[in-house]
């Protein structure tokens, strides 16, 4: 899709006086179609200049954004028009719907609030036929904007309804990316299917084939590349992504997926559901043991440990050598001391260089402290409360802020829309209380984001009491992942150990 956009003066720049009064013109359609049969462009360009003409206002400069959705206000049209308000080239911005301008209602009142009258410049709309320079079509263009919006969300709901229709019907959605290893067929009534494409889709069973009878992804991404050419251009790890995420894809087994509801598909499979399957139980079991590997599976807490110095992760490294051939002991080792991935290194200078951990004696230490609680509810509660303590603001207050500061806004509008106030009057307040909205809505994320990633008290309480079950079953999956519930990171300086809980 090619997308065009117009924003250059069509007359002689304007003198001084004329400034005075100039009007930009703003222009939008929303498909390309309309962009390349002209029709709309034209149509609400020779309006706008037709307003113009019969009010004696001179124009600055057209903008159009031809193809451009009103969603958002990511269009070069709208952003030329924003700097032309910005300079001062025009006093008045004509569009002629005012849907045309954008389709958020929140776009709108910033572009109306923040930019237009903030910089003393007039709004007018031909079709709904207000004019921001009166108080009428200041508080109407809200209204307005609410139903524009309102309409965008409707047509959205009801494009989503009839794709999950669809899918349901076992119709893939074939506005997404068509999957290697299929093309998409025109059906007579509209709409596309997905049709087996014959070289490529025998690239795909030749995928699961391999896969299934033990090889791994790396050698199947091989076979591929050298046999069809796919993927030749990647290196062997991109490749190997590739090649599971299609082995995990069920549109292969015949089925259509949005979100997490699959259906039965109407196209043909290319393997079967139980193929499919049993190369995804394979995947699921070597990503858990990959998991392990990869963050050091004899290390109960593999994956949890930092450095105190440079935050550095720590990994598990052994040292000295027993016979001339095993290590003699393993250790915990920031990276940035061990340097043995150089994108793991946070620091040419780490101190952390001291007392490195015997793996086994620090998982032990570890392990005894979470011990001591699951035996003492009084410690599990003191640490809940010292956490609570050391944490940031409050939500509830937080919370309360915000709405305070809402209802401080919603009280100056009104008076405003009455007509008791004048815009003026109340401009400086209604900046600082939006500032003050600003500043808790980021406070209440970071809050929010930071309460949902805690552990509850009862999901620690559950957790330490089935410890001593875990430990008896002898089961390293199940301690590994106990530990890890509990704890969110493990700091470690030169000897001293610094736990940090997941529910506090």
């Amino acid at each position: 899709m090619v997308k065009k956009s117009a924003a250059a003066p069509v007359v002689a720049p304007l003198s001084v006086e004329a400034l005075a009064n100039a009007a930009d013109l703003y222009v939008r359609v929303s498909t390309t179609e309309q962009a390349e049969e002209g029709y709309s462009v034209g149509e609400q360009e020779e309006r706008g200049r037709a307003w113009c003409a019969a009010y004696g206002i001179a124009i600055n400069a057209v903008h159009v954004d031809a193809g451009y959705s009103g969603a958002t206000l990511d269009r070069p049209g709208v952003k030329n028009l924003i700097r032309d308000v910005r300079r001062g080239n025009c006093k008045k911005v004509v569009v002629w719907k005012l849907d045309r301008l954008s389709r958020s209602q929140k776009d709108t009142l910033v572009l109306l609030e923040d930019v237009f009258l903030a910089n003393g410049c007039d709004f007018v709309s031909i079709m709904e036929s207000f004019d921001t320079s009166t108080p009428f079509g200041r508080c109407i263009v809200g209204i307005l904007a609410a139903f524009a919006q309102m309409e965008r969300e409707n047509i959205t709901a009801r494009m989503m309804m009839g794709k999950q229709a669809g899918l349901k019907e076992g119709n893939y959605y074939t506005g997404r990316h068509i999957p290697i290893g299929y093309t998409a067929e025109a059906r007579p009534e509209g709409g596309r299917d997905l049709a087996v494409d014959p070289v490529k889709g025998q690239v795909v069973r030749d995928m699961y084939r391999l896969y299934a009878t033990g090889r791994s992804l790396g050698e199947v991404a091989a076979y591929v590349a050298e046999t069809y050419g796919i993927y030749a251009d990647r290196d062997r790890r991109s490749a190997a992504d590739r090649c599971s995420k299609i082995l995990r894809n069920p549109v292969y087994a015949g089925r259509v997926r949005m979100g997490d509801k699959e259906y039965p598909g109407k196209h043909e499979a290319l393997v079967s559901p139980e193929l499919w399957r049993q190369v995804n139980d394979r995947l699921a079991g070597n990503q858990k043991a990959y998991k392990r590997a990869y963050t050091g599976s004899d290390g109960l807490l593999s994956g949890l440990l930092f450095c105190g110095d440079c935050g550095a992760r720590m990994s598990i490294r052994g040292w000295g050598w027993k016979d001339g051939k095993r290590p003699a002991s393993k250790k915990y080792i920031c990276y940035s001391v061990s340097r043995c991935s150089a994108r793991m290194i946070r620091s040419d200078n780490c101190s952390n260089r001291k007392n490195h951990f015997d793996v086994s004696e620090l998982d032990a230490l570890v392990l005894e402290e979470i011990k001591k609680l699951s035996v003492d509810p009084a410690a599990l509660d003191a640490l809940i409360a010292e956490g609570r303590e050391s944490s940031g603001p409050d939500l509830g207050a937080v919370q309360e802020r915000l709405a305070e500061t809402e209802k401080q806004i919603n009280r100056l509008l009104t008076l405003y829309q009455s007509g008791i106030v004048e815009l003026e009057e109340i401009q400086g307040r209604l900046a600082d209380l939006k500032e003050t909205r600003a500043a808790a809505q980021a406070c209440l994320e970071e809050v929010e984001k930071e309460e949902a990633g805690k552990m509850s008290k009862a999901a620690a309480v559950a957790s330490l009491g089935s410890l001593a079950a875990v430990i008896e079953s002898g089961d390293p999956d199940a301690l590994f992942a106990l530990v890890h519930s509990l704890i969110e990171k493990v700091v470690v300086l030169n000897g001293e150990v610094t736990i940090h809980w997941a529910f506090c």
